[in-house]
């Protein structure tokens, strides 16, 4: 069986620092359109910052970060085939570094995760800047999810074992990784990913 201490890892990009994938690990979900694009595509341009796009419709994810698990709805949940209780991380030391997770699992064994990085302040423009230095030898892919700007990214590169990792930035100052492990291999673990991430902005924009 996988272990899902990826959260460990590769949440932790927080300020220049980037993540590490020790383990593979995983968090999807079906995607669902709901709202115009709302990421711009012109770029950060303070300073040294980074060529990271800007967000022109911030979401609120205040709600969400003492009570991560609640990003996926029960309905959300059945649907991907994963447990209704998700496992919720606020308060260990990488949660504090980091920021709050939640992980799920599902009757196959794979394992799924939604991280909110609050500890970095600048949002996708550390993640830019952490790949500036080199810190994502793997693969670094610039995406969109419904309209927010997002990249597909890690230290090392595991899709081809099923394991995706996708950072969205839904402000200028916070993003959420989707880390999606299972057996989906290649391009179809990022699709996963792909669609966990639409249903976070989903539920972002309803409010809960």
């Amino acid at each position: 069986m996988r272990s899902i201490k990826l959260l460990a890892g590769t949440a932790v990009v927080v300020a220049m620092a980037s993540g590490c994938t020790t383990s593979q690990g995983g968090t999807p979900t079906p995607s669902s359109n709901t709202g115009s694009a709302a990421a711009s595509t012109s770029a950060t341009t303070s300073g040294n910052d980074s060529e990271a796009p800007r967000v022109s419709v911030p979401l609120d994810a205040s709600k969400f970060l003492s009570q991560p698990c609640a990003i996926l709805a029960p309905a959300q949940l059945k649907d991907l085939n994963l447990q209704a209780q998700g496992k919720p991380d606020t308060d260990s030391q990488i949660a504090k570094t980091s920021g709050p997770s939640c992980s799920w699992r599902n009757s196959d064994a794979s394992a799924n995760s939604v991280s909110f990085t609050t500890g970095n302040k600048n949002g996708l423009s550390d993640t830019y800047r952490a790949h500036r230095q080199g810190q994502f030898g793997g693969y670094f892919e610039p995406t969109d999810v419904t309209g927010y700007p997002a990249v597909f990214r890690d230290i090392k590169d595991f899709r081809n074992n099923g394991t995706c990792n996708l950072t969205v930035g839904i402000s200028d100052t916070l993003t959420f990784l989707v880390t999606e492990q299972g057996p989906l291999k290649g391009a179809a673990s990022c699709d996963r990913a792909k669609q966990v991430a639409s249903l976070v902005i989903e539920t972002l924009k309803r409010g809960g």
